[in-house]
């Protein structure tokens, strides 16, 4: 506080009520009486000229709040160290909404988009208190969604509401011509100097002369991001050249650099410290052929992956890749090595739902623990389904994600394993409270075969570590006179909940189950629960857990770390 201003008594605004105190009122009120602005009763006059009108600020606020029955007693109080403004209100019943018509006409009157708001979105509700703000903002939304639509002629033809004070009742009526669409012209792309302008325009999935809609130019803007190609990407609807109500679509991007590295470390407590390494040539023709190297050298997993991908007839949506690829674990279970080469197809047919066929000739060595060393060959087919919704990326708090996996394996051709394979699985996020998660989770495979020994390990199932929290990594399967192996069919879940109190740090609880067999389950699920510390990243949750092994209570707790995204 400054010497001058401590000179002046401090002026003190005192809301009350007569009836039930009301904090959000009184609140609102402090926020916006233009008397409140005044810290100290520094010019009396200037004070007095605000205290008078505060009485009318006071019941516009309250009209605007339903209140249109309100009433004001206020006075002005001077002290030797303080000027007192009390305020007492009687705020009486809200007004309530008794009709309310919306109407809908012109050319957009059948869009899918006024259903959906009155189901969804609706602000004004009958029997409802009536709000200014709410009406307001009808009138804005329904205005926007008209113009994001195409319709940017669109005009209320009527819009009022009628106030009985007495009776506590409200008439609305809301009427809107949307007017004659507009269309898209064509679409122009400046900046780029490294693709094809034919390889630009196919990310375009609208035609001129389709209706305008701002909807497929967001997704438009997002998919040119995240295609990797750009810096920076901007597109602009030039209204000021409209011609025959189409509108041009200017496309400014900035080609992003070529070339991209990644180093890094890692660590988790099943495959212990790793040091990553990655490189990334985005732009290899102006068609937007593009390749990428990823490698993993840790303790206990060693891997190398090229990947050479070449974009589809649509690139936002369908691409192709060509994926060399090295990798190796080892545990006290299984030591193995593996080498392939594998094209797949990817197409994300929906935002939701994407599809992944794929073919893979795979040459596997490994030996189980006290086994001989086995080799084998597969050329497997097969395809990958995901269907994944979440409400944000990073901090998920609402969200899904289904997978199916279907493989097969023949010994009839280039290959010595047959078997044919179906993974199912199923995750989700729910959040009842803002800061509390839960988490729910289900895998289950089953394979069908005649012989396990002509399945490759990386097809049979080894459970525990952060599959199976409380147990050694891969240390449960099944076991045959050979000792410990991995299983053809397994089933595992867990659920588990997570307590955010801070924006970096939160805690968790969990139980986790599961089991390996050959045929069917012949014994009892194992079981691990405990809880945890957790990190909230942006590239996703670490989780630093503690478990026990609930159907092994002598084993004792183990020590669970990693990091990787919820969904």
């Amino acid at each position: 506080m400054s010497p001058i201003a401590s000179a002046y008594p401090e002026l003190e605004v005192q809301i009350r009520f007569t009836d039930t105190a009301n904090p959000d009122i009184e609140r609102r009120l402090l926020q916006e009486l233009r008397l409140n602005l005044l810290s100290h009763d520094q010019f009396p006059a200037q004070t007095d000229f605000l205290f008078n009108r505060t009485d009318e600020e006071i019941l516009r606020i309250l009209r605007g709040l339903g209140f249109y029955q309100a009433s004001v007693e206020s006075s002005l109080d001077r002290f030797t160290d303080r000027t007192r403004a009390r305020f007492n209100l009687t705020l009486g019943e809200p007004v309530r909404i008794k009709d309310y018509q919306l109407r809908i006409r012109g050319d957009g009157r059948r869009l899918n988009v006024w259903r959906e708001y009155r189901q969804f979105n609706q602000r004004l509700t009958e029997g409802e208190v009536f709000r200014h703000d709410h009406y307001i903002n009808t009138l804005s939304d329904l205005r926007t969604l008209a113009h994001n639509n195409g319709f940017l002629d669109a005009q209320f033809v009527q819009r009022e509401f009628r106030v009985n004070p007495h009776s506590g009742e409200v008439f609305i009526i809301i009427e809107l011509d949307t007017g004659a669409a507009y269309q898209f012209g064509e679409v122009t792309f400046k900046g780029s100097e490294q693709l094809h302008p034919r390889f630009l325009q196919s990310y375009v999935e609208f035609e001129p002369g389709q209706q305008f809609e701002q909807a497929p130019l967001t997704e438009l803007q997002t998919q040119l991001v995240s295609s990797q190609y750009f810096g920076m990407v901007r597109i602009n609807p030039d209204f000021d050249r409209i011609i025959d109500r189409r509108i041009p679509i200017d496309i400014e991007v900035e080609d992003n650099l070529k070339h991209r590295y990644a180093v890094g470390v890692g660590y988790g407590t099943d495959t212990g410290a790793r040091l990553i390494f990655g490189f990334q040539n985005r732009l290899l023709n102006r068609w937007g052929h593009n390749y990428e190297i990823e490698s993993i050298i840790g303790q206990q997993l060693q891997n190398a992956t090229f990947r050479y991908r070449l974009p589809g007839k649509r690139p936002a949506v369908q691409y192709w890749n060509i994926n060399l690829g090295v990798d190796a674990t080892q545990s006290s279970a299984l030591k193995r090595n593996r080498s392939l080469i594998s094209p797949e197809y990817v197409y994300q047919l929906t935002p939701k739902f994407r599809i992944n066929p794929f073919i893979s000739l795979e040459t596997e060595s490994f030996n189980y623990a006290n086994q001989d060393n086995e080799v084998i060959q597969s050329l497997l087919g097969g395809v990958n389904l995901q269907y994944r919704w979440v409400n944000q990326e990073g901090y998920v708090n609402s969200g899904y994600r289904h997978t199916a996996s279907f493989r097969v394996s023949s010994d009839s051709f280039l290959s010595n394993a047959d078997f044919q394979q179906l993974e199912l699985g199923s995750r989700g996020i729910y959040s009842p409270l803002t800061s509390l998660r839960l988490h729910g989770r289900i895998q289950a495979a089953y394979t069908f075969s005649d012989d396990l020994r002509k399945i490759p390990a990386t097809y049979r199932y080894l459970l525990g570590g952060e599959s199976l929290r409380g147990y050694g990594f891969e240390s449960i399967g099944i076991r045959t006179e050979r000792g410990l192996e991995g299983g053809a069919n397994m089933v595992q879940g867990s659920v588990e909940a997570d307590y955010r109190f801070s924006r970096w740090l939160g805690s968790g609880i969990f139980v986790d189950a599961g089991q390996v067999y050959e045929d069917v389950p012949n014994e009892q699920y194992l079981i691990g629960a405990g809880f945890g510390i957790r990190g909230f990243t942006p590239i996703g949750t670490a989780k630093l857990d503690i478990a026990w092994p609930l159907s092994e209570p002598e084993r004792g707790y183990r020590i669970h770390f990693s990091l990787g995204l919820d969904l």
